[in-house]
């Protein structure tokens, strides 16, 4: 084989390689989230749209908004129905949990924390969230004011 020809091989091989990556993504257009609980902003919240095996996620900023992304920083969000999960916890310090002289062993590996829920915790299912949104073609902007 001529070197022509391996190399013509190697980049149609690089490229086809490449083209069944892409060929799996659905698409998705530009979209925004803000949360706000209690009329005020709820920045570090994770948001997730859920759309069959393609989920997109983002993190609110200290306005409580956030760019959501799929395959891509900023890509947004799949097109069409979507399910919404949001989610904002922290480590509950009361349930701390020291180390034991009898665990001297595991010095350094401490039990997970457990987390306590900022927002009712009903945010974090898609069962039990109550939000749905459609992303639709184009840029989407979506509001949600959570709830007790």
């Amino acid at each position: 084989m001529s070197f022509l020809r391996i190399f013509t091989f190697s980049f149609l091989l690089a490229a086809f390689a490449g083209c069944g990556e892409d060929s799996n993504r659905k698409p998705t257009a530009p979209s925004t989230v803000t949360v706000k609980y209690k009329n005020k902003p709820v920045p570090g919240a994770i948001v997730t749209f859920i759309i069959t095996d393609n989920p997109s996620m983002g993190i609110t900023d200290a306005d409580g908004k956030c760019s959501l992304k799929t395959y891509v920083e900023n890509d947004g969000a799949v097109i069409g129905m979507n399910a919404v999960t949001i989610v904002k916890t922290e480590a509950d310090e009361k349930t701390k949990q020291p180390v034991k002289p009898e665990d001297a062993d595991l010095i350094g590996v401490l039990p997970p924390p457990i987390l306590k829920n900022l927002i009712p915790q009903k945010y974090s299912n898609p069962k039990t969230s109550g939000l749905s949104v459609e992303v639709k073609t184009g840029t989407n902007d979506f509001n949600f004011d959570l709830v007790d």
